[in-house]
């Protein structure tokens, strides 16, 4: 495959990686391995996770989106009356947007905490999140519209 180059000679389409001067520091372990002081309860890693879906559904108006597409699924699915297996196609769809949502905005929240959220290598990682709450999205559109297609048409009478 041929490539077109740059004239600096880094490949089109590719970020040159930039030689940082400390590269070469060598990791030297302690002496002494001893156990990390200050670990987090389980008490205090739920709550510092509901302060980060806070922030998060605060700092991003998709989570609202998201959130109202949602409502309206489960109501519809509670009207047609689905059945369990198809409950849980749905919460896991579900689950995998907001997983998706909550990468998306720490890269997001990173990239404009650390410097310009526009520069390339920022914008590159951002879209590539973003990107992943498209595909996200999809995938859970496509078992949503197959779970409730299934059981409208058999209300209709369509199969059985």
């Amino acid at each position: 495959m041929i490539e077109a180059t740059r004239e600096s000679g880094t490949p089109l389409g590719r970020l040159p990686v930039p030689v940082r001067a400390d590269a070469a520091v060598d990791f030297d372990p302690p002496d002494i391995w001893i156990a990390r002081a200050g670990r987090r309860t389980s008490r205090e890693k739920f709550a510092a996770g509901l302060r980060g879906l806070k922030h998060a559904i605060r700092g991003d108006s998709s989570f609202f989106a998201h959130g109202y597409r949602g409502i309206l699924i489960a109501m519809t699915a509670t009207l047609l009356g689905v059945s369990p297996w198809s409950w849980c196609f749905l919460v896991l769809g579900a689950c995998l947007v907001l997983i998706a949502e909550l990468a998306h905005s720490a890269v997001d929240t990173l990239a404009r905490a650390v410097g310009d959220p526009e520069s390339p290598p920022f914008r590159m990682a951002r879209e590539i999140a973003a990107a992943g709450v498209l595909v996200a999205a999809f995938g859970s559109g496509a078992v949503t519209v197959l779970v409730l297609t299934m059981k409208f048409g058999e209300l209709l009478g369509w199969w059985r």
